[in-house]
C-alpha cells in the first residue's frame, strides 16, 4: 500500500515537472517569435540611444563666428574648423616616430594607436609660418565640421549628468604660442542620465575651453548668445580659436601658452559646421591616437594632442569643476594706456620670442649691442652737478634727467595735481562710453554703431582719443610753464588744480601738443607715414615750451633743433618713455605676477602716472632751455671772436 502510494506521488511530480518545461518553452518561443519580428532587444535600444544622441547633437550644433578675412593671407581668421579626415592621404603630411620612422601621407589607420613619440607634421615653419599653413588649408578643400561627443557622468555627489561636447580642429595656431594644429572643445552639461531625458529639458551649464580651463556659465542667465534659441554662438579667438561668449578683447593667459590679447571683435563671419557624432562603441581610428597633432617643437610651440587625452574626454564633470571660472576678462576701453598697449606690447615679445627660437644668435647679437649700446650712451653723458632752473647755463642729457627728478621733488603735491587730470578724463571717457552703448538704445543703429560694430569699436577710440588727448596736451603745459615761468597762481579753478594761468602763449602751446599728437597717432596708424611724422617731431621737439616763451612754436624750435636734431629725438623719446612707457610697464608687471584685475593695474598705472606724465613735461621744458642756453652760447662765441679769426 505504502509502495503503491509512493508510486503514485512520483507520477504526479513528474507530470508538475513536463507541465512546468512546456509552459517555459512556450513562454521562450513568443519571445523569440516577438525578436524575430521586430529585431533584438538590445539592438534596438542601441539604436534608440542613437538617434536621441544624434538629435541631440543636431539641436544644440554651434555657430562658429569668426574674425573676417577680406583678403587671403590679410588680417582676420584663415582656418576654420575641418574634418580631420581632410588631412588623411595628403601628400605632403607625414606621420613621424620617435626612432626616426617616416609615413608620408599617413592614413587614419596609419595613427590608430600610436603613442607619445609620435606626431604628424603639417608642411612650413611652425614658428615662420607666413602664408604656408593658409595656403595648405586652403588646399585641403575640408568643410567646415564640429565633433559631437554624448558622455554620461556623475557630479561629486553622485547625481547624473550628461555631457555634450563639441571638438573642432584647425591646422594652425597663429597666437603668441605658435604651432601646428589646435583642438578646441566647447560643453553642455544637462541634469540628465542619457540623452532621451536631456532632450526633454535645456542644458544647465555651458563651458566654453580656453587655453587653460573654461569659461563658464548657466544656460539661462543670457551670457550665451543663440541661435534659433538652441544653438549656441561660438566667438572663436583669431589665432588662438580659444572660445568666447561674445565679441570683444580678452587677456590670454596660461601656463602653457604664456599671455596675450585674444581677438573676438567684428568685422565677422558666421559658419554652421557639419556635426559629426562620434560613438564611443566604435571610435574612428585616428581617435586612438595618443602623440601630437602637429610639429614636435620646444615647449609651447608643441603641437597639442588629441581630444582623447585630455581630462574632459573622460571626467567631464570634474574638468569643470576644478579648470571652470565665470567671466572671462575683457580688456576695457578707456583708462589708463595699460589695457590699450598691452595687445601690442605682447604681439611684439611674441615676434621676437619667434625669432629668437628661429636664429637665436642673430636675436642674441641685436640684444648685446642694445645693451653695449645702451651702457655707451649712459658713460657718455654728464650726470652732474644738477643745476635747478632758472639756469643759463647748457645741460648733459644726465643733467637735464637729474633736474627734472630734482624739480618734481621739490613740488610733488603740485605735479601731482596736475597729474589727476589725466585719470579724470579716462574716467570721463569711460562714462561716455558707457552712456552711447550701455544706456542708450541705439535701435536700428545698434547695428552699426554697438559695441560690436566695427564703427562701434572706431567711435570708442575717437571718444578716448577726444578726451585724453587734450587732457594730455593740458597737463604738460601746465607743467612746463610751473617750471618755465615758476608759476605759482594760488587763485581761481585751474590754479587750486595747479594748472596754472591760461593766457595767449598757454592756449597756444595747448594747440601745439595737441597737433604733435594727433600727428604721432596718425603716424603710427598709417605706418607709411610714421618717418616723415618722425622727422617732423624732431624739428618740433621743443615748438611746445618754445609756445610759451612767446615765440613762432615751429620756427623757433626749428632753428634751436639745427645741429642738434639726433640729441633733442632721443631725449624727446627719453620722455615720452618715462611719461607713458614707464607706468605701462609697472602696470603690465603687476598684471602678469598677479591675479590683480584690469580696473586695480589700470589705477596703479593711472598713479605712476600722475607723476611720470609732469616728468616728461619737465624733461622737455629743461631740454628746451638748453637748447636756449646753447644758443645764446654759440652767439656769444661768435661775436667774441677777433676779426680776421676763423
Amino acid at each position: 500500500m505504502r509502495t503503491a502510494r509512493l508510486r503514485r506521488c512520483a507520477s504526479l511530480t513528474a507530470v508538475t515537472l513536463l507541465c512546468a518545461l512546456a509552459a517555459l518553452a512556450s513562454t521562450t518561443s513568443a519571445a523569440i517569435a516577438a525578436t524575430d519580428t521586430d529585431g533584438t532587444s538590445g539592438e534596438r535600444d542601441a539604436s534608440a540611444v542613437a538617434d536621441d544622441d544624434r538629435a541631440l547633437a543636431e539641436r544644440y550644433a554651434p555657430v562658429v563666428v569668426v574674425r573676417t578675412q577680406p583678403e587671403p593671407c590679410g588680417d582676420g581668421e584663415p582656418y576654420l574648423p575641418i574634418d580631420v579626415d581632410a588631412i588623411f592621404g595628403h601628400p605632403d603630411v607625414v606621420l613621424l616616430g620617435p626612432s626616426g620612422e617616416r609615413i608620408v601621407a599617413p592614413t587614419a589607420d596609419d595613427l590608430a594607436g600610436r603613442g607619445e613619440g609620435w606626431h604628424v607634421d603639417f608642411p612650413g615653419n611652425a614658428v615662420r609660418p607666413g602664408c604656408d599653413f593658409e595656403r595648405f588649408a586652403d588646399s585641403l578643400d575640408a568643410a567646415p565640421t564640429v565633433y559631437a561627443r554624448v558622455v554620461a557622468d556623475t557630479t561629486a555627489d553622485d547625481e547624473p549628468v550628461l555631457a555634450l561636447q563639441y571638438w573642432l580642429f584647425y591646422v594652425y595656431n597663429d597666437w603668441n604660442d605658435r604651432h601646428e594644429g589646435d583642438w578646441e572643445m566647447i560643453q553642455l552639461l544637462f541634469d540628465a542620465p542619457d540623452a532621451a531625458t536631456a532632450l526633454t529639458r535645456s542644458p544647465t551649464t555651458v563651458a566654453f575651453a580656453q587655453h587653460e580651463g573654461a569659461e563658464l556659465s548657466d544656460w539661462d542667465d543670457g551670457a550665451v548668445q543663440l541661435r534659433d534659441a538652441t544653438r549656441p554662438l561660438v566667438f572663436a579667438a583669431e589665432g588662438s580659436h580659444a572660445s568666447y561668449f561674445r565679441a570683444d578683447q580678452w587677456f590670454g593667459k596660461s601656463a602653457q601658452s604664456g599671455f596675450g590679447c585674444d581677438d573676438t571683435s567684428p568685422p565677422s563671419t558666421e559658419v554652421e559646421p557639419a556635426v559629426v557624432l562620434l560613438d564611443d562603441a566604435d571610435l574612428p581610428p585616428w581617435l586612438t591616437f595618443e602623440g601630437r597633432w602637429g610639429e614636435r617643437r620646444p615647449s609651447f610651440n608643441n603641437g597639442p594632442t588629441g581630444p582623447n587625452t585630455k581630462e574632459q574626454w573622460t571626467e567631464p564633470q570634474r574638468w569643470v569643476d576644478e579648470g571652470g571660472r565665470t567671466g572671462a576678462v575683457a580688456l576695457p576701453a578707456g583708462g589708463s594706456n595699460v589695457t590699450d598697449a598691452f595687445c601690442s606690447v605682447t604681439e611684439f615679445g611674441s615676434k621676437i620670442m619667434f625669432r629668437a627660437l628661429d636664429q637665436p644668435f642673430g636675436v642674441a647679437l641685436v640684444g648685446v649691442l642694445i645693451v653695449l649700446g645702451t651702457v655707451v650712451l649712459v658713460r657718455r653723458t654728464r650726470w652732474s652737478p644738477v643745476v635747478l632752473p632758472p639756469s643759463d647755463e647748457p645741460r648733459a642729457g644726465g643733467q637735464i634727467l637729474r633736474t627734472a627728478w630734482r624739480v618734481l621733488r621739490t613740488r610733488p603735491t603740485r605735479f601731482a595735481r596736475l597729474g589727476l587730470l589725466i585719470p579724470v578724463a579716462g574716467i570721463a571717457a569711460a562714462v561716455l562710453q558707457a552712456v552711447l552703448f550701455a544706456v542708450t538704445d541705439l535701435g536700428p543703429l545698434s547695428r552699426v554703431l554697438g559695441r560690436d560694430s566695427v564703427f562701434g569699436g572706431l567711435l570708442a577710440t575717437t571718444i578716448g582719443a577726444a578726451t585724453l588727448l587734450p587732457a594730455g596736451a593740458i597737463v604738460t603745459t601746465a607743467a612746463m610753464a610751473a617750471v618755465h615761468r615758476q608759476d605759482d597762481a594760488t587763485s581761481g579753478v585751474a590754479d587750486r588744480l595747479g594748472l596754472g594761468r591760461f593766457d595767449h602763449e598757454r592756449w597756444s602751446a595747448v594747440r601745439a601738443q595737441l597737433l604733435i599728437s594727433v600727428a604721432l597717432v596718425v603716424g603710427a596708424i598709417t605706418f607709411v607715414l610714421l618717418a616723415p611724422v618722425l622727422w617732423w617731431q624732431a624739428r618740433s621737439a621743443v615748438a611746445v615750451p618754445a609756445a610759451l616763451d612767446g615765440a613762432t612754436p615751429w620756427a623757433r624750435s626749428a632753428e634751436l633743433t639745427r645741429g642738434h636734431r639726433i640729441r633733442a629725438f632721443g631725449i624727446t623719446w627719453l620722455a615720452v618713455g618715462i611719461g607713458a612707457v614707464v607706468p605701462l610697464a609697472v602696470g603690465l608687471a603687476v598684471l602678469l605676477a598677479s591675479s590683480a584685475s584690469f580696473v586695480v593695474v589700470n589705477l596703479i598705472a593711472g598713479l605712476i602716472g600722475l607723476l611720470t606724465a609732469p616728468l616728461a613735461a619737465v624733461v622737455t621744458q629743461l631740454q628746451y632751455d638748453d637748447l636756449v642756453a646753447r644758443s645764446r652760447l654759440a652767439v656769444t662765441t661768435v661775436s667774441t671772436v677777433p676779426d680776421g679769426e676763423p
